[in-house]
């Protein structure tokens, strides 16, 4: 692992040896992966390097091979007065995506035709955006950039049945599919796994979804009937909504029990692409956890020559969904 740090006037060095401590992560949910890095300092020797950087200039993490994992901007940074570090937060280029704010109107756009509209407007070069062919309209006022590029491609998902993300890759946003990159290593106990828990949860349930009209007069019920006999009611209210399936819309309600899985990894080379969105095989004979799952979050550590990880990990894939106020204006 090597990071670059490039200043604005372009020169480039690296701080690898000046590192403490790192850690790159990333959320489905909170879509810009983060790099914390705790750099060294010592104002007391003159022969210590000094290294400065600002907030905004850019940070890029290599892998042992020397390909580009991530770059992003510097968000934050902290030292104290008689401190040996200073601490430095950056996240890729989704971050401005997610706190610009717009208002549109879109009318008979595919969600790639306004994701690509929407990334030359705000100066994000585009790579491989996921193919949805579904033109759809929708207004969105004062929302994030973010949220309507996840508003389009989430009415696709309607249709399509499939389930997507962004992701910056080399400067370049994706929008790929969820689970749909296989990481290269098996998680098994024998290898790398150093620790795992499983967890279930009925707290986010719901297996009963009335429809209503817009009096509030009860039309329909939809349910999972075995969930609700073995669970209890746990019930929601859809009201119709004109153009809408109600049907559809009230299924999309229902929701089952949670399960996940926490697992502690020993890193490596091979463990780069053990990030959110992507998917990964897992053996585990003492609690049964064996087949695919797909990564929630990820936390990559480097510190005193050890690379570990923490993973959060899912039996389904989770899409990060926006619902838009208003359709086919």
């Amino acid at each position: 692992m090597q990071i670059f740090h490039i200043s604005r006037s372009g020169q480039k060095s690296d701080i690898t040896d000046l590192l403490i401590r790192t850690t790159w992560s990333g959320d489905i949910k909170e879509v810009a992966r983060k790099l914390e890095v705790s750099v060294a300092v010592n104002t007391n020797d003159p022969y210590f390097p000094k290294l400065y950087m600002d907030l905004g200039e850019m940070l890029v993490l290599f892998d042992d091979t020397g390909k580009e994992l991530w770059r992003g901007y510097i968000f934050a940074k902290s030292k104290s007065l008689t401190g040996t570090e200073t601490a430095y937060t950056a996240y890729d280029g989704l971050i401005y995506l997610t706190k610009s704010k717009i208002s549109k109107n879109f009318k008979s756009m595919t969600a790639e035709q306004i994701t690509k509209l929407l990334c030359t407007e705000f100066g994000v070069p585009t790579g491989q955006l996921a193919a949805t062919n579904k033109p759809q309209s929708f207004v969105h006022h004062a929302k994030t950039v973010y949220e309507a590029i996840m508003t389009g491609y989430t009415l696709a998902s309607h249709s399509t049945n499939r389930k997507y993300m962004p992701r910056m890759r080399e400067g370049k946003l994706d929008v790929v599919l969820l689970g749909g990159q296989v990481a290269k290593r098996i998680l098994t106990a024998e290898t790398d796994l150093l620790e795992s828990t499983y967890d279930e949860s009925i707290d986010a349930m719901v297996n009963r979804v009335l429809i209503v009209n817009d009096k509030g007069g009860l039309e329909k019920i939809v349910e999972q009937e075995l969930w609700r006999k073995n669970y209890g009611l746990l019930q929601d209210v859809y009201q119709r909504e004109q153009g809408k399936d109600a049907n559809q819309e009230a299924r999309s309600k229902l929701y089952g029990m949670d399960r996940c899985v926490s697992v502690q990894v020993l890193g490596g080379k091979d463990a780069y692409d053990l990030v959110a969105g992507n998917a990964v095989q897992m053996i585990e004979h003492v609690t049964g956890l064996t087949g695919l799952f797909y990564i929630e979050n990820d936390a990559h550590s480097f510190e005193n020559g050890t690379h570990t990880l923490n993973l959060r990990l899912n039996f389904e894939s989770v899409m990060d969904t926006y619902e838009p106020e208003a359709q086919g204006v």
